[in-house]
């Protein structure tokens, strides 16, 4: 095994630690965050409560930072909040934002499918072609290690192989299934907008 060799799957190895490392400071750091973003929350509601003269940007600001995306209107996130399961609520408008529309006069529900979007065939087409290429992507990615075609490569070679094609194709893999994912997320957040909660803001 030459010193080439050598670096190259000390790289690789160095990449797998710190991903490691990354994903456990994630999951730990992870309940400090809760434990902050229902604290604002908390303090922010209840000061809209107590005071229905607040100025519109100050307003506007708390209800971005509930949401955690400055391209949301106050009236979007005040809406979303009225909804079943807020929090996903949420999470799925800012992910299926680019499909979707928001109608702040509509008295039931105000969130509907953009224009080219309202059939379901476009939206379907989508979400097949996004899975199809997330699966092609990875199945390349994986190819030096389980197509039979890379069988006649020394295990050390294949490895190497692998050390280019997994970094260069498994991000466009997650691109393309994330993308699949917004419209899905989008049609759950049309589909269930007649579950309301308490209007909290009104109680």
């Amino acid at each position: 095994m030459d010193l080439d060799l050598i670096a190259k799957l000390g790289a690789l190895l160095l990449g797998a630690i710190s991903t490691l490392k990354l994903t456990y400071d994630w999951l730990y750091g992870r309940q400090g965050r809760l434990r902050e973003e229902y604290r604002f929350a908390n303090d922010f509601l209840s000061a809209l409560r107590e005071n229905s003269q607040m100025h519109p940007f100050v307003r506007q600001k708390g209800y971005q930072a509930i949401a955690g995306d400055t391209r949301l209107s106050a009236n979007e996130i005040e809406y979303l909040l009225t909804l079943h399961d807020s929090a996903r609520a949420l999470r799925d408008y800012v992910l299926g934002r680019p499909y979707l529309k928001h109608f702040a006069t509509a008295k039931e529900t105000q969130i509907t499918f953009q224009p080219k979007y309202e059939a379901r065939w476009p939206r379907l087409w989508r979400k097949s072609w996004y899975l199809g290429l997330y699966f092609v992507f990875f199945a390349a990615a994986f190819a030096p290690l389980i197509l039979p075609a890379f069988k006649s490569l020394q295990p050390s070679h294949a490895l190497v192989l692998f050390a280019f094609t997994f970094p260069l194709l498994v991000p466009p893999g997650f691109l393309a299934l994330r993308a699949g994912v917004r419209i899905a997320r989008a049609e759950v957040l049309v589909a269930n907008q007649h579950k309301h909660t308490q209007g909290i803001l009104l109680a």
